[in-house]
This record gives structure tokens, C-alpha cells and sequence, in this order.
């Protein structure tokens, strides 16, 4: 599990990380928006023969590429929290209140 915990890797790992997530998220968006207008293109032309003939498999696949762009999204902005909090510790401005938090001894998790 000690894979998945982004604070033990290094910086320029969570960096490319990052990046990859923010590819991934522009490349799957522009997919999702041109099947979404390709979709509602074959709808508007063939009404419900389309439905009978597919349309609601393009809607799940619709589903399923925006839950992708939404995971990569939320990976990004895991990566940059932790870069940002990695940054503002190496300068010593972290605000006061993850100061706080770090500050505090830990506590015993069951």
C-alpha cells in the first residue's frame, strides 16, 4: 500500500504524475465531447431507430469516458495540493493552519 501514499514518493515523480493526469484529462475530454456531439448527432438524424441501433451503448460509453476524465482530474489535484504543500514546507511559509496540524502529535488510528 506504501505505493498509493504520494507523500512517500519524490517530487519529481508526483511532478510527472501530474502531468500525465493532466494529458490524460485534456486528451479523454476532447474524446468525450466530440462522442457526445457524434451522439447526439445520430439521435437527432435517426430518432428511435437510433436508440434501438445504439445510442444508448454511445451514452454509456459517454458515462464511462467521463468518469475516466474525472478520475485523471482528481488525480491532478491530488498531485498539486501535495506539490503545493511540499513547496510551501521547503520555504517555511505553510499556512498556519496545516502548520497546526503537522505540529500535533499523531494520534493512534483503529
Amino acid at each position: 500500500m506504501a505505493l498509493f501514499d504520494i507523500k512517500r514518493w519524490a517530487g519529481i515523480l508526483v511532478f510527472f504524475l501530474a502531468g500525465g493526469a493532466a494529458a490524460c484529462f485534456a486528451f479523454v475530454t476532447v474524446n468525450l465531447f466530440d462522442h457526445a456531439m457524434a451522439s447526439r448527432d445520430f439521435i437527432r438524424k435517426f430518432g428511435w431507430l437510433a436508440v434501438e441501433n445504439g445510442a444508448l451503448w454511445q451514452v454509456a460509453e459517454l458515462i464511462v469516458w467521463g468518469s475516466v476524465a474525472l478520475a485523471c482530474w482528481v488525480t491532478f489535484k491530488i498531485c498539486e495540493t501535495e506539490l503545493g504543500l511540499r513547496y510551501h514546507r521547503w520555504t517555511g511559509t505553510l499556512p498556519k493552519a496545516k502548520r497546526a496540524e503537522e505540529n500535533r502529535p499523531d494520534q493512534v488510528t483503529r
